[in-house]
């Protein structure tokens, strides 16, 4: 599903009308046409009480369609414009005087003496702020904005909730809609997925007003994973296949008091399909793996003495590369000065497709410019915190700006970048996904190994890492929202999702094309 920002919008409708010859007013009919039907999967529209609070722009423009359209429909619907008729221009001024044709109560605004009569509606459409709009709502706006929020009424925003900016924001809106419900026009924005927008949205639904599909294959390189999407990665099975056809992984995780990371990643792998999993391991840690691990191969590596891998066992595991199809590193691994070095030299000899997690991102941070010059596939999946190490930001700042970071990276090192969180991003460098699934119980120790092992999984069975990642990830969250429907948020761990990981992927077979997409 496409994801536009705002300056990507407007050469969107730039296009159709002028490339395409699409009458704006036609896109604004569509427009507000959708609005009103959404309107009218949530409630039965005769006598239903609306209030339209319209702006002096295109959005105002769409308000004063929705409101004749639910009029039609048998609702009684007024009108609150803020402003003057004769202040507004093109189509929308066109669609005000529709509205005033056909006789609903149009009440022009200059003061704020005007919003005593806004308590007491069933439906507030809040048509104030569209798309365009940066900063803060000031003036009638603003107060109406607040009124809007105490009121009782179910409150629908289009496009975006008025007061927040369609590309998201980096901190919390000072005066912004709480809406029950956004139909937003075409494509979906960044606001209606990233936080903290997103929870201002509610419901989000997305309206077809009439963009030919050739801009829509044209225009922006940002997507959202759906469900139908996911299903579409998902590695077939071979019904004759064996240990070979669905691939050797090679996990080089776990340190002395960390062995954990290194089991969840190997479970995780196998339990996603890949047909046998490999743990290196530092050997002086060899009885602890030997009694936990069942279906994993174990290879004992050269250790420091301490429980960390040395550095030595970089020729152990580059003699491995013949009998894997990759290696996922970094789990557990420590920051042992031997363990740093170790990193950097697979970094530089390692031939076939890599994923470095956690510590293994952290020993690239001591020299990665290293990164540049990498030239297999690699996937790298960090956390804020260890992005920041590797760049040199802050981890406030990385998580705020994570999809400009994200694309930023991903094509300066060409590399997968997963950057955790909420939401998880995956950009690559051609284009940058954005990931709908998981919820807060992800943010406990161990989920981070649990996606690096599914990932390597899904790598294993002949998926390339970009497809591999976005899949990954979608599991990876799918399973956590499965599993909270038993556990809850609170008592989520990451041991959990290697139990509900094939509840994940068994619903990838039940999939139903989804037009609707419904934020928390």
């Amino acid at each position: 599903m496409r994801v536009v920002r705002r300056e990507e919008m407007r050469a969107i409708d730039k296009r159709a009308t002028e490339e395409f010859k699409i009458p704006s007013m036609i896109l604004m009919e569509n427009a507000g046409r959708g609005v009103a039907e959404t309107i009218e999967e949530y409630f039965e529209p005769e006598g239903l009480s609306v209030l339209c609070v319209c702006g002096k722009g295109n959005n105002g423009g769409d308000g004063f369609v929705v409101a004749r359209d639910l009029a039609n429909s048998g609702a009684e619907v007024e009108i609150l414009l803020l402003g003057k008729i004769d202040e507004l221009k093109g189509d929308a001024l066109i669609n005000a005087q529709i509205a005033k044709s056909m006789g609903l109560a149009i009440e022009e605004v200059t003061n704020e003496e005007a919003f005593e009569g806004m308590q007491g509606f069933d439906v507030m459409v809040d048509a104030i702020l569209g798309t365009g709009f940066k900063g803060k709502p000031l003036g009638l706006a603003g107060r109406a904005i607040q009124l809007i929020n105490e009121s009782e009424a179910f409150v629908v925003s289009i496009d975006l909730p008025s007061g927040i900016e369609a590309d998201g924001m980096l901190a919390e809106p000072e005066v912004a809609v709480q809406v029950d419900l956004t139909v937003t026009m075409a494509y979906l924005k960044p606001c209606h997925l990233l936080y903290p927008t997103r929870l201002y949205c509610g419901d989000v639904w997305v309206a077809d007003i009439g963009i030919p599909n050739a801009i829509l294959d044209a225009e922006g390189k940002l997507r959202l994973t759906t469900h139908e999407d996911a299903a579409a990665l998902l590695p077939e099975r071979a019904p004759w296949g064996n240990k070979a056809t669905f691939g050797k992984v090679l996990i080089v995780a776990g340190s002395r008091g960390m062995s954990g990371a290194a089991r969840l990643a190997a479970m995780a792998s196998a339990r996603v399909g890949a047909g046998l999993v490999y743990l290196g391991f530092p050997e002086t840690m060899a009885d602890v793996f030997d009694s936990s691990l069942l279906e994993t191969v174990k290879r004992p590596l050269a250790d420091t003495g301490d429980g960390h891998l040395a550095e030595g066992a970089a020729d152990e595991i580059l003699k491995m590369a013949d009998e894997v199809k990759l290696l996922a590193i970094g789990p557990g691994l420590g920051t042992h000065p031997e363990t740093v070095e170790l990193v950097k030299n697979l970094l530089r000899k390692w031939k076939k497709p890599m994923i470095v997690d956690a510590d293994g991102i952290n020993a690239i941070a001591t020299e990665s410019r290293l990164l540049e010059a990498k030239k297999p596939p690699l996937i790298l999946t960090p956390h804020p915190g260890e992005l920041a190490r590797l760049i040199g930001g802050e981890a406030k700042e990385i998580d705020r700006k994570r999809l400009d970071v994200a694309e930023e990276y991903a094509k300066k090192w060409s590399a997968v970048l997963v950057l955790k969180g909420a939401p998880t991003i995956i950009g690559c460098p051609a284009e940058t996904w954005i990931n709908p699934t998981g919820n807060s119980g992800l943010a406990s120790g161990g989920t981070g190994d649990v996606l690096t092992g599914i990932i390597a999984g899904l790598v294993a069975q002949g998926l390339a890492l970009a497809p591999a990642a976005r899949l990954g990830v979608w599991l990876h969250g799918e399973a956590a929202d499965i599993a909270i429907e038993e556990l809850g948020e609170h008592s989520l761990v990451a041991g959990d999702l290697l139990d509900y990981l094939p509840d994940a992927i068994v619903s990838l077979f039940e999939f139903e094309d989804e037009e609707i997409y419904e934020s928390d």
